[in-house]
């Protein structure tokens, strides 16, 4: 924690970078990073950066476009990012000095520095203790204790997934000490318009069930379109297949164009299943029981879904 704050201290250009294609945990810890530091070192430059934007925009400021030469001399905070190549902005390697703050495991060594805790839920509840040692018993702002508490709420899913711990909800606690407006929250974190209600019905109908406890669903463009969901909307939908008991692991693989091909990212969620170790050997990675795979072709989801299905044969079945 005083490494944290000396590295802050040390340097007057601040750059805050986050993974591509964005979830509300990176969102929620960039930008309540970003305004904790602008609120109580005002005399510092900072910035926060990105190419992709993120589900639920307005909840979020703009981004800041800034110079080379300008991250060239900053210190850069890279937050939720296990790996290089999921970094939204490569110039990060331009900073003079560059700290990683993560909550996956370990995947790629980066940075000059970095502070990891593979038990925290969020990237958003590590900020949030690393605040709380700084500044205790001091309140922190409603803007700075919303944005965290999005990001904490959100990846957690409502304090539902296996990471959530009691370091968790002292760290939602103290955020709610800020009056921050809880209902509120919940209501534009998960609430779905007419169409994401749709295609959730859709998700639901439509995902393949299979006897080993794989459940799966293929989204290709054509479906997206009929649906009138975009493809950063879809990938948020993924637990909609989840809860369901006879399930081990669930999945789904989203069409997308990426540099003017078409390929397919999948999000991978396991009971107890192991997953990151299949998603790390097509092109992704994560935590043991929540992981993506990217950049696939049609017929490499088929081989993912058969490491599935062998890795809940040897997880389940086998005695």
């Amino acid at each position: 924690m005083s490494r944290f704050i000396s590295l802050i201290e040390q340097y007057n250009d601040i750059v805050i970078f986050r993974h591509h294609i964005p979830d509300m945990d990176a969102l929620g810890s960039q930008w309540g990073l970003y305004t904790w530091i602008k609120e109580h070192y005002p005399n510092k430059n900072v910035y926060a950066v990105g190419k992709h934007i993120g589900v639920k925009p307005e909840l979020f400021q703009a981004y800041d476009s800034i110079s080379d030469e300008i991250i060239s001399q900053s210190l850069a905070i890279i937050l939720d990012t296990s790996n290089a190549a999921r970094v939204d902005d490569s110039r990060y390697t331009l900073a003079k000095y560059r700290l990683k703050i993560d909550h996956h495991p370990f995947g790629e060594n980066y940075a000059d520095e970095q502070i990891i805790d593979e038990l925290a839920a969020s990237t958003s509840e590590i900020i949030t203790q690393l605040i709380y040692e700084k500044v205790q018993p001091e309140i922190l702002s409603y803007k700075v204790a919303q944005y965290l508490y999005i990001g904490i709420v959100s990846d957690s899913i409502r304090f539902t997934t296996s990471n959530t711990s009691y370091r968790t909800l002292n760290s939602a606690a103290y955020l709610a000490m800020s009056s921050i407006n809880l209902s509120q929250i919940n209501e534009d974190v998960f609430a779905l318009d007419r169409n994401e209600f749709k295609f959730s019905t859709y998700i639901r109908q439509n995902a393949q069930m299979e006897d080993c406890g794989l459940l799966y669903i293929i989204l290709t463009q054509e479906i997206l379109n009929e649906c009138h969901i975009s493809a950063n909307l879809a990938k948020e939908r993924i637990n909609e297949l989840s809860g369901i008991k006879e399930c081990e692991v669930w999945a789904m693989f989203v069409q997308q164009e990426e540099n003017g091909q078409l390929i397919f990212n999948g999000s991978l969620r396991s009971r107890r299943v192991q997953v990151n170790e299949i998603a790390m050997r097509y092109n992704g990675g994560g935590h043991k029981l929540a992981a993506a795979v990217k950049k696939l072709q049609r017929e490499d989801i088929e081989s993912v879904l058969n490491e599935i299905r062998r890795k809940i044969h040897d997880t389940v079945y086998t005695v």
